[in-house]
């Protein structure tokens, strides 16, 4: 009797010291919640629209086009500089010839004039192809290489301008004493013309 009176007593607190350890259990096997691994600091961009897309891709085109025309262009500068000095060869010879003491045979007369057509039309479409060659971004005005090229270029456009109405005039004067002036003085331009060719190449190139 006085052992079951002792089991009773102790069962209880047995019990009781039982249950924290269940609960302690419990809450080991509970999955603990993770912190997420990545979060952003900065809010998201937002998406560009359908216009800005547009205009990207055809500021791309034009800068495309752009660099292949001057790419051309660079490439075209080779034979304007030989059609010019060529030209001014023949100019020199042909000069020789007619009033150099040479007998004025004509032998380089018509190999300068359709050699100074030939550099006219290369000259403009070297010219051209750097004209019309789109500028999709504006570039301020500044003293650059760029800059002094277009200024050389544009001497040399003046000369060659010059060189067609000095020659057709030097060619009207045939028989008279005038024609040596005018044949002098385009013979002058003509090499000025070229030392500005030469000189707005070479400033690109160095």
């Amino acid at each position: 009797m006085v052992i079951f009176l002792f089991a009773a007593f102790i069962s209880p607190a047995a019990g009781e010291a039982l249950r924290p350890q269940l609960v302690l259990a419990q809450r080991q096997k509970e999955p603990t919640a993770k912190p997420p691994d990545d979060f952003d600091l900065l809010p998201k961009e937002a998406a560009p629209d359908a216009g800005a897309l547009a205009r990207q891709q055809k500021l791309e085109r034009k800068l495309a086009q752009r660099r292949t025309m001057l790419q051309f262009h660079q490439l075209a500068g080779f034979l304007t500089l030989a059609s010019l000095t060529t030209t001014v060869v023949l100019g020199q010879l042909d000069y020789l010839d007619k009033y150099g003491g040479r007998g004025d045979t004509g032998t380089f007369h018509l190999w300068h004039r359709w050699m100074g057509v030939a550099a006219t039309g290369i000259f403009a479409g070297t010219a051209s192809l750097a004209v019309f060659a789109p500028v999709p971004i504006e570039k301020k005005a500044r003293l650059d290489t760029a800059t002094l090229h277009k200024i050389a270029m544009t001497v040399a456009a003046a000369g060659m301008v010059t060189e067609i109405v000095l020659g057709i005039v030097t060619a009207s004067k045939e028989g008279q004493l005038v024609q040596r002036d005018y044949a002098r003085a385009h013979q002058i331009v003509g090499y000025a013309t070229l030392a500005a060719a030469y000189t707005g190449f070479t400033v690109l190139l160095f």
